[in-house]
């Protein structure tokens, strides 16, 4: 691959590359910490599970290493990464996404498999960002947790289809009308009542003594005046009647009293 004045390769790395690697790699998945360095590559290298990444340099006319990934394929179709370098002191995204290109061209697998510290940010944002990994659980292997990503190629291409499509414009939300405002006890408060003609709060209209206009009662069953309700009956059945009035003034005016016996013409006794 040429990219202006610099030239890449990949190749599967040999046994003799061990030494090469160990001092040229910085940045390691498997050693996230820039302290930490791997011991050998020279078991995986000679097990064919390494493929290099190497940059031309024109100045020196020589290879030089520019990052590794060393990847395992299982019967299953499984392709298990095992870890990632670059020959920097900060991963380099653009490495790392194609390296993983070349091993999934290469490999062909159905699914995919990594583990990643979870204390390792720059890692775990390297391989959020690429179509197809997903975060599939965690699991603890002393002295630190792991996180457990998973790719498979569906899951690629659905995820390349939706970063194609262009984001669907916000609907714009029709206006509202402002909310009253609210008296310090929380409740709503309520608008000022129109005046009248002597500044006070227009009401109803007001009957001929100045007091509210009240409907008409009903009538009753003869249409004379209006119905009243049936008295409450006493022991004996007949209506009860409240008492008499007592005192001086209260008693009945002396008179004849009529006779309710005889005719008109009879006689008092």
């Amino acid at each position: 691959m040429e990219e202006g004045r610099l030239a890449y390769r990949v190749r599967t790395a040999e046994a003799n590359d061990a030494a090469r690697l160990r001092d040229a790699i910085r940045a390691t998945l498997a050693h996230p910490e820039q302290s930490g360095r791997r011991e050998s590559y020279r078991g995986a290298a000679s097990r064919g599970d390494i493929l290099v990444l190497e940059r031309f340099d024109r100045a020196a006319h020589d290879w030089q290493v520019a990052g590794f990934i060393e990847c395992h394929m299982r019967v299953d179709d499984n392709l298990s990464i095992h870890d990632v370098g670059t020959a920097t002191d900060e991963p380099q995204t653009g490495v790392v996404r194609y390296l993983l290109d070349q091993a999934f061209n290469s490999f062909r697998p159905v699914e995919s498999q990594v583990k990643i510290r979870r204390d390792a940010t720059t890692w775990l944002e390297i391989f959020r960002g690429i179509p197809g990994f997903h975060l599939e659980g965690e699991e603890y292997r002393r002295p630190h947790y792991w996180t457990i990503w998973t790719w498979d190629r569906e899951r690629a291409r659905e995820d390349e289809r939706a970063a194609q499509q262009p984001p669907r414009p916000a609907q714009p939300r029709a206006p509202r009308p402002p909310a009253p405002p609210a008296n310090p006890n929380g409740t709503l408060a309520r608008g000022p009542r129109p005046a009248g003609p002597g500044g006070q709060p227009l009401r109803g209209p007001a009957g001929p003594g100045g007091q509210p206009p009240r409907g008409p009662r009903p009538a009753g069953t003869d249409g004379q005046g209006p119905q009243r309700g049936p008295r409450p009956a006493g022991q004996g059945g007949q209506p009860q009647r409240g008492p008499r009035p007592t005192g001086p003034g209260a008693q009945r005016p002396r008179g004849p009293r009529p006779n309710r016996r005889g005719g008109p013409g009879s006689s008092p006794r």
